[in-house]
């Protein structure tokens, strides 16, 4: 399909929700350490698969040494600014660490349009933007209900800096996908995940054996949330590669309204009318972005 991107990105969107869901729950039990260091037991055996066929091909030994450092750039990039969301995560409400990081497609789309050369036609482009603020809007607005809003200042600085680390990856996620494979991209991440977990690790002060807790209910739920973000991740990143930045980073940040959609249908939580005008803006953006 000319526009399976568009699919692609879609289907991330709810992947993420979903995952960000379970992840929130399996949060409220189990330390961040144990799901950073789902990264190791979970994503870097994925990323191994990924990169396996270019290195047994000698294929990878043909990638440039600038192509190689912008995939190696991107993944740590990324890694840090998940670590310091899931630290975010762990310590404010979920709406409102979302519709902060959620803003990081506006340094994306500023770069894309203005260095990459990206063109998006002026719909497209309203329908990004459009997405983006609505989200912000509405994970703000439904976070502000939380009894648990201020039960952490330090979270909302995590927030900040995970959103710039999330700006510069999807800038250099591009960037890099423009010369390699997107299946390369995903296995450079297996020479990113283990030292940048164990670096995690050192910092806080976490002994690796206190990383791997015994088997509940919310460190299943939190291998299963790993496992859907991972699935969401290959949309992404799939969608990146074969479509315009400018629209897709946009698209995928929009996850938070699942979240919020399933607050609303399992815990009970309700929408404001200004909220459901925002879920309505969001779906128009999407009808628009949809006018490839």
């Amino acid at each position: 399909m000319e526009n399976a991107w568009l699919m692609l990105s879609l289907g991330a969107v709810v992947l993420y929700g979903i995952g960000q869901v379970a992840q929130k729950i399996s949060l409220n039990t189990i330390p961040a350490s144990v799901v950073i260091f789902l990264s190791i037991t979970v994503s870097t055996p994925i990323s191994i698969v990924c990169l396996a066929p270019f290195v047994l091909s000698g294929e990878i030994m043909d990638v440039g040494a600038v192509s190689l450092a912008l995939g190696l750039l991107s993944a740590t990039f990324g890694q840090l600014g998940y670590y310091l969301y899931i630290e975010a995560a762990q310590r404010g409400p979920i709406s409102v660490v979302g519709s902060i990081t959620s803003a990081y497609p506006i340094m994306v789309v500023a770069v894309a349009v203005a260095y990459l050369h990206e063109s998006p036609g002026a719909v497209q482009l309203g329908g990004a933007l459009l997405v983006t603020s609505s989200v912000i809007a509405m994970s703000y607005l439904h976070g502000g209900k939380s009894k648990d809003l201020h039960a952490s200042g330090r979270y909302f600085t995590l927030c900040m800096a995970s959103m710039v680390l999330y700006g510069v990856w999807g800038i250099f996620t591009k960037l890099a996908l423009d010369e390699i494979p997107w299946l390369m991209f995903v296995g450079i991440y297996a020479f990113i995940i283990p030292p940048t977990v164990l670096a995690y690790n050192k910092y806080k002060g976490v002994k690796l054996r206190h990383s791997i807790p015994s088997w509940s209910v919310a460190f299943i739920i939190a291998i299963i949330a790993t496992e859907i973000g991972n699935i969401g991740f290959f949309f992404e990143i799939s969608a990146v590669a074969s479509g315009p930045a400018s629209i897709v980073f946009p698209l995928v940040a929009s996850s938070p309204v699942i979240v919020i959609l399933l607050a609303y249908g399992f815990l009970k939580e309700r929408l404001s009318r200004i909220e459901t005008m925002l879920v309505a803006a969001v779906v128009l953006g999407i009808i628009m972005v949809s006018m490839v």
